[in-house]
């Protein structure tokens, strides 16, 4: 393996080692959700913290929009009439 190769792979160590340790990693509140929900349907982009808090949860946003994230790629599903947060 290259220098380039272990000084990336070095830093996305350290950077989610510096996420986990820090206030960052709680929990998303609702009223964080909707803001974050809101975003990603005007397409605003995220920061990392908030893609890897977003990864970490994968909520469901009022009952019937499920956001899901992996590898810094937001999904976002709407399931108009079902209550996701019954089932």
């Amino acid at each position: 393996m290259n220098r380039p190769s272990i000084l990336r792979r070095i830093s996305a160590l350290e950077m989610s080692a510096a996420l986990t340790s820090t206030a960052e990693c709680l929990p998303l509140t609702t009223s964080e959700l909707d803001e974050l929900a809101r975003r990603i349907q005007h397409g605003e982009a995220l920061s990392t913290v908030e893609l890897a808090r977003l990864e970490r949860q994968s909520p469901i946003v009022h009952g019937e929009l499920l956001t899901t994230c992996h590898g810094g790629q937001v999904n976002m599903k709407r399931y108009i009439g079902i209550d996701l947060a019954l089932l």
